[in-house]
């Protein structure tokens, strides 16, 4: 299950479907957390900002985390990254640095 989450309101979210009609193909929940609660607990707030940092939690069917990236608001997610990640995670192996998705396990 994919969820994004942010500070914004569902006004806010509609608006960003309505602009990158690419959203849509992802098939994912969004929520808000106006209250800011979720982000707090998890420690992704910019405290200047006064907005969740571009995190990213790889959570698994036992709801244990199992990766977490966080980034300034400055810098960008990169989502081959994040579908590198998860990957290897539904791997029975270890795997070395930099494999690509159904790349070589050790």
């Amino acid at each position: 299950m994919l969820l994004g989450g942010s500070t914004d309101n569902e006004f806010s979210k509609l608006g960003w479907r309505r602009e990158a009609a690419e959203l849509d193909k992802l098939g994912h929940y969004n929520f808000a957390d106006e209250t800011g609660s979720l982000v707090d607990q998890l420690g992704v707030r910019d405290k200047q900002a006064g907005v969740a940092l571009r995190a990213t939690f790889i959570v698994d069917a036992d709801n244990v985390i199992q990766h977490v990236s966080v980034n300034t608001l400055k810098v960008g997610r990169n989502p081959e990254e994040i579908l590198r990640v998860l990957d290897a995670l539904q791997t029975d192996a270890f795997c070395p640095c930099n494999r690509e998705p159904g790349g070589v396990t050790l």
